[in-house]
């Protein structure tokens, strides 16, 4: 009986981590959807502004800003996705204390995959 409970651990573990996963994924879609379209609104409204006359947008300079804002937004990724997985190389033992952790990474990546195509 002591053998199935690492088992039953492991199990609901990764069933967990698929839950949150896909639940993750899936508000990050809908959040991903609502920003574009507020994006959009805010650059189409630019446009008829300009177009009518009322204001003076250049365009060179908002393509220029936005291009840093995204470059420096991945940058920053990768910077987290280095920075932990430099933690978890230096300390391995949070990913092996029993390893719960693990089975709820296995699980949450493809929960968050299933959330983020079901969004």
């Amino acid at each position: 009986m002591a053998s199935e409970l690492p088992l039953e651990d492991f199990v609901f573990s990764a069933g967990g981590g698929f839950l949150f996963g896909a639940v993750a994924g899936y508000a990050i879609k809908k959040v991903m959807k609502i920003a574009a379209v507020v994006v959009g609104l805010f650059v189409g409204a630019l446009a008829y502004l300009s177009y009518k006359g009322f204001m003076d947008v250049k365009w060179v300079a908002l393509e220029n800003a936005t291009r840093n804002t995204l470059t420096g937004m991945a940058g920053q990724a990768v910077h987290t996705l280095n920075n932990t997985a430099t933690q978890f190389a230096i300390h391995p033992s949070v990913m092996t204390a029993s390893g719960v952790p693990i089975a709820a990474m296995f699980g949450f990546i493809p929960g968050l995959m299933v959330g983020f195509k079901k969004g």
